[in-house]
């Protein structure tokens, strides 16, 4: 089940649900298309196991064995070793 909220022109929130993803997506679409504001689409996966994201970093490496080095500290700093650097000379 897939439930749609969006506001209308009064600030008043109204909602909708669609049992298949595709007819939820139309909604979505439509309703943003129509003009209305703050239009969001929200579902409780219940074929999901476990939390969202990775949830376990042993040894820099995600459960599936990927490496993973990503931090928020790092985004908000300088360059890392591997991060494009792009200049005026590149565009």
């Amino acid at each position: 089940m897939f439930k749609i909220y969006w506001t209308d022109e009064n600030n008043q929130a109204h909602g909708e649900e669609a049992a298949e993803i595709v007819r939820a997506l139309q909604i979505t679409k439509d309703k943003r298309d129509a003009g209305y504001s703050f239009v969001t689409m929200a579902s409780e996966n219940t074929q999901h196991v476990g939390k969202q994201g990775v949830d376990t970093i042993v040894d820099g490496k995600t459960p599936d064995g990927q490496d993973y080095d990503w931090s928020k500290a790092g985004r908000a700093g300088k360059p890392r070793k591997n991060d494009r650097i792009i200049t005026n000379k590149d565009h």
